[in-house]
């Protein structure tokens, strides 16, 4: 019984430095590039060696992708309740959050292209990644099923919805406008032309 207790407080503090070293390269990323950000940067944020880091992440992917996947389920939670309250969200207002957030968290939004273009992402990597893209198309079908889309159809026009938000973003967010208040807004323009689309067409059918 004892060994046992032993064994599972060092596994609870195991995962608590673990936690220590995501939140050490999320604040990293808040800085600088993600991409510029290396695991000895994170350990000295994080007050531990390099070599101590390699305990909790094999690699510098798996320990971006961890960062990436908490950052977007915590968020997560916010389109959920977009989707369950007693009146939904419009299809415009979810595409709208999901484009802002990004826009807001350049981190996450350069993390997320980084493991969407990858070649030869791990396969725990890969997995986990898939697990959470999962997350928008989950929502955003229920989403869709609420304001009346057959189930046979919510699927497929999730993964369309989703993926052109994405592209949308992608490219414009360096779009030769005089600012990024001008980007955004032309980013958000675009939002509602696509959301309109999904609205007045899909939606009837």
């Amino acid at each position: 019984m004892a060994e046992s207790r032993f064994a599972e407080l060092k596994e609870k503090e195991k995962q608590a430095r673990k936690q220590i070293v995501i939140e050490s390269a999320l604040a990293l990323f808040a800085r600088k590039p993600f991409f510029e950000v290396g695991m000895r940067e994170v350990a000295d944020e994080a007050g531990i060696s390099p070599a101590t880091i390699y305990r909790y992440f094999s690699s510098q992917e798996e320990l971006f992708n961890e960062a990436f996947i908490q950052d977007i389920s915590s968020v997560s939670k916010e389109f959920k309740s977009m989707v369950l309250k007693d009146k939904p969200a419009s299809i415009e207002e979810f595409g709208i959050k999901f484009v802002e957030y990004l826009i807001e968290n350049e981190a996450t939004f350069q993390m997320m292209t980084y493991l969407v273009l990858k070649d030869n992402l791990t396969h725990p990597v890969m997995g986990k990644f898939d697990s959470v893209t999962k997350i928008f198309f989950d929502l955003f079908e229920q989403l869709l099923k609420r304001h009346g889309v057959k189930k046979e159809n919510a699927r497929m026009y999730s993964h369309s919805f989703i993926a052109s938000l994405a592209g949308i973003l992608m490219t414009f967010r360096n779009y030769p406008l005089k600012n990024k208040k001008a980007i955004r807004n032309h980013i958000i323009k675009v939002i509602k032309i696509t959301s309109s689309l999904y609205s007045n067409q899909l939606i009837s059918k």
